[in-house]
């Protein structure tokens, strides 16, 4: 490993700062067989578990590679300032009471810690630190089973400690190379620990637990920089919704996403989503020890016909294929096989336990192996033998079952790709038998359900190197502060401002009440007519529009009636201007078009159903801009809209309003353009557009 975070990461020294704390992470490292130094500061103590306390940092005999200060905030900013003179490697700070607590006293805090700490890396405050199980050293807020790793092994990047203290305390057989938690990320951020995990050659797979993010460009980049690697990049999301978003905020002070956002910046930064910390556990597992698959063909393998009915219902639904074995091998198999095993995917392996007459039997372990070889060969990316295997015991009733699991290794070495065998209960593999096999490269799951999603993000891992492969180089994110002092452009200025760009409205007049019927004439009738105003941005929920009218008596009525039911809807606000619009005909699909933003990645495009009843009905797709290669040829297939004759039209709209909001990005807080009217004759039509803008 290389890099400023190395002392830290991979220490040949720990400092354990603290009182009656830092006892516990001292005996995870001893346990651990942690070979590098440790010392113990505190001034009123002489030993903690067994060490000799040195009463301050400078008594140590040189400054140490990482130190866990487990100290109140203000005694710990104090304390990171004094090492980061004495040229230590790298800090844990532990302490809460900094941003997250949202106050200014907490906030403030937080700046000088930052401050304190200077160039030397911080992880924190707020946070369990990180355990390396290559070396067993708990940089670490407390006990902790270390189950030593040589590789190759995966790191996971986390939001929350208490998920990395259940996951390296709980589970067995996992090849965790690093657990590093970062809380409230005043010092080193995610992206610099991707790349300094990504340094270590022995990391396959990095796992993220995140809430939040301050700068994702920097984050985006760093995950470009791992799947350009080889080493993919799988985050389970926290913090959605109102209530989720309410509790990241007081966890780790991080500026939470809109789901929606998330998964954009996911496609944009071939990052593969998990939903839930059992199933990041497992796709771990699978892309550590069983490697990259090259597509989404599976083929799986059990004993039980009623978990293949479940595993090819999951498999549809998450866009896994099941290839049949080639027609030579399907032949072949059909005359090894007994007349019990029907040739399918997933297969009911239905062989006996043993058979007197040598031919295919769990117990035949060759035999089976030439036959899995045979299921898979040539038209497989991946393969999962579902079985649970009775527990150990006196009665031995583990051996008959793991004979034929053994031919998983001759098919992993003849296929050469990833293998994997998976309880079909989280209990259904022991942990010596997984470790066993992962040893000789064959993955090792737990449970049906997460397997299945592990099996699934495997697959999009291949899909997301796909796609990289065939776009251009992305321009960076436009991200930035958000403006402040909204001013809301009324429709005509939005339109106006739209136009400049490419954006084809329907023909239109902005003029007084008065002058209205004449507009109308002037354009052609049936016209619509509405509210002109900076201050309304629903017009229709307020009386503001009138749709449909076939001549200037009914104008000028439309606008007495508008102008009486806009007063009464908006405590007197006068309605002197309109805007007069030739009604669009041949309409037979509406979407939306606008543009959000998010502090810490920017604008993002949305394009989805419209009309008035855009937020009933909630069919959208979201996209980071700058547009990407494909973006709006995958969001127009999503929506159903690729066929439609006016796609094209759409295609210029939505590059309009991108190019827009490009050229506005310092400004831009909000722009909506509802609806866009398809016709059956190719036109797309902006029939009323808003943009809010700030300073």
């Amino acid at each position: 490993m290389t890099g400023h975070l190395k002392r830290l990461l991979d220490p040949g020294s720990i400092a354990y700062i603290g009182g009656a704390q830092i006892a516990g992470p001292i005996r995870a490292s001893l346990r651990a067989g942690y070979d590098g130094e440790i010392r113990v500061i505190n001034p009123v103590r002489d030993e903690i578990d067994g060490i000799a306390c040195a009463p301050s940092i400078a008594d140590l005999p040189s400054p140490p590679d990482a130190a866990v200060v487990a100290l109140s905030p203000e005694r710990a900013i104090a304390t990171v300032e004094e090492l980061s003179r004495a040229g230590a490697g790298g800090a844990v700070v532990m302490s809460s009471g900094f941003a997250e607590i949202g106050t200014d006293v907490g906030r403030d805090r937080q700046e000088r810690l930052k401050i304190a700490a200077g160039a030397m890396p911080l992880l924190g405050p707020n946070c369990m630190g990180l355990i390396n199980q290559f070396s067993g050293a708990a940089v670490w807020g407390d006990d902790n089973h270390i189950e030593r790793q040589t590789g190759p092994a995966a790191a996971i990047i986390s939001q929350s400690g208490a998920l990395l203290i259940g996951m390296t305390n709980v589970e067995e057989a996992f090849p965790l190379g690093y657990a590093v938690s970062v809380g409230n990320q005043s010092g080193t951020s995610v992206s610099e620990l991707i790349d300094a995990v990504l340094a270590d050659e022995r990391i396959n797979a990095i796992g993220l637990y995140i809430e939040g993010l301050d700068d994702g460009e920097a984050f985006g980049q760093a995950c470009l920089r791992a799947v350009d690697k080889g080493v993919p990049v799988v985050a389970l999301k926290g913090g959605d919704g109102e209530q989720g978003s309410r509790v990241s905020l007081s966890h780790t002070a991080s500026m939470v996403m809109e789901r929606d956002i998330w998964q954009a910046f996911c496609t944009r930064f071939a990052i593969v989503e998990v939903f839930s910390p059992k199933a990041l556990v497992e796709s771990l597992k699978l892309l550590t020890i069983g490697g990259l698959p090259k597509g989404n063909r599976v083929s799986i393998v059990s004993y039980s016909g009623g978990l293949n009915g479940l595993a090819a219902a999951a498999a549809a639904k998450n866009g896994l294929e099941l290839p049949m074995p080639t027609p030579a091998n399907a032949e072949m198999l059909a005359q090894t096989m007994p007349e019990t095993v029907t040739l399918n995917n997933p297969l009911d392996l239905n062989i006996p336990f043993r058979a007197s007459d040598g031919s295919i039997s769990m117990q035949n372990t060759a035999g089976v192996a030439d036959a899995l070889v045979a299921f898979g060969e040539n038209v497989s990316d991946q393969m999962a033998f579902f079985i649970d295997v009775p527990r150990p015991g006196v009665a031995g009733l583990d051996k008959v079952w793991c004979d034929s699991l053994e031919a998983l290794t001759t098919v992993r070495r003849k296929l050469g790709i990833p293998i994997s065998v998976a309880g079909i209960l989280p209990e259904g593999l022991s942990p010596d038998f997984r470790k066993h096999m992962q040893a000789n490269g064959v993955a090792a799951l737990q449970g049906y359900a997460d397997t299945m999603e592990a099996l699934t993000v495997s697959a999009g891992v291949a899909s997301a190197q796909d796609r990289l492969k065939s776009q251009r180089k992305s321009k960076p994110l436009l991200h930035g502060a958000i403006p402040t002092c909204p001013r809301m452009l009324d429709e005509a200025e939005s339109k106006y401002a739209l136009s400049g760009f490419g954006l084809e409205t329907p023909v239109n007049r902005a003029v007084s009440i008065a002058d209205a019927p004449a507009a109308a004439a002037e354009i052609g009738f049936p016209v619509a007519v509405k509210v002109l105003s900076s201050t309304i941005a629903h017009k229709a929920q307020v009386g503001g529009v009138a749709l449909d009218l076939q001549d200037t008596n009914a104008v000028e009525v439309a606008c007495r009636r508008m102008a009486r039911t806009v007063s009464q809807a908006e405590s007197g606000h006068e309605v002197t201007n309109v805007i007069v619009e030739g009604m669009v005909t041949g309409a037979d699909a509406e979407l939306i078009v606008g543009v959000k933003r998010h502090p810490a990645i920017g604008l993002a495009l949305m394009v989805g159903r419209g009309g008035t009843r855009t937020e009933e009905m909630a069919r959208f797709e979201t996209t980071l801009l700058p547009l990407t290669d494909g973006a709006l040829d995958a969001i127009f297939a999503r929506l159903g809209v690729n066929g439609h004759p006016a796609a094209n039209e759409l295609r210029k709209a939505c590059q309009a309003v991108a190019a827009y909001a490009i050229s506005q990005s310092e400004r831009l807080m909000s722009l909506d353009v509802n609806p866009v009217m398809l016709t059956s004759d190719g036109r797309a039509l902006a029939a009323d557009a808003l943009i809010v803008l700030g300073e």
